[in-house]
């Protein structure tokens, strides 16, 4: 299920939102009024004199209804925002750890270098390469953790799984079996590099989708 949408009103400037909630807090108390009012008047007898404090009343809470549906719109907006905030703070550091001249050396490296049977590969690897496995594993289990525990969420998840879903996709298919391999080695460790593997998964599901079909990976040496 989507998630539902606020774009259109993290996109109003924050006068168009006060206007909103001013235009959106009158219809409603109108509505509530002339509904309470249609109401008392199909429920009274045309005789009877009104009652005036019944009508005050229903005026009263019309109103302090309308005024807190405005005023929720309005924190709705702040509230939006700051998620955006701070949304876009985890994307950027999340960039820099992904996108820097370290991470893309390491993660080719895992590609062009590292054996495809972890037996072989854990007997050969040198210590270059197990700090390329190490430093790749470690900047997809931070992403992974703030996904797991839901840090990054709703749209900014989306954008974030469909952005790194292409070099992790790659990565995990050269990872994934070294990971099998040391939980299967590790009976008291059955979440070891837990968060990497719920990224891996989100990203496979993601190319899935998009693709409609399992993701490939094609290993070219003359890639960029």
């Amino acid at each position: 299920m989507q998630p539902f949408n606020l774009g259109w009103l993290k996109r109003m400037s924050a006068g168009g939102i006060v206007i909103l909630a001013t235009v959106l807090s009158t219809v409603i108390c109108v509505l509530f009024s002339g509904g309470a009012y249609l109401i008392r008047s199909l429920i009274t007898p045309a005789e009877a004199g009104a009652d005036m404090w019944a009508i005050l009343e229903a005026l009263a809470t019309a109103a302090a209804f309308s005024v807190a549906v405005g005023g929720g719109l309005m924190v709705l907006a702040q509230l939006t925002e700051a998620v955006d905030s701070r949304n876009l703070t985890i994307f950027n550091d999340v960039f820099e750890r992904l996108m820097s001249d370290r991470n893309i050396e390491a993660r080719r490296w895992i590609y062009q270098d590292l054996p495809d049977n972890p037996d072989q590969g854990l007997a050969s690897l040198s210590e270059e390469g197990r700090q390329n496995v190490k430093y790749v594993l470690n900047s997809f289990d931070h992403l992974g953790f703030l996904i797991q525990q839901d840090w990054v969420s709703g749209e900014a998840e989306n954008a974030i799984v469909q952005w790194v879903s292409p070099f992790v996709v790659k990565t995990w298919q050269k990872l994934g079996p070294y990971i099998d391999y040391e939980v299967e080695h590790r009976p008291e460790e059955p979440d070891y590099y837990e968060a990497v593997r719920h990224l891996a998964e989100k990203c496979v599901a993601y190319r899935r989708a998009l693709l409609r079909r399992d993701p490939e990976v094609t290993w070219r040496d003359d890639a960029l």
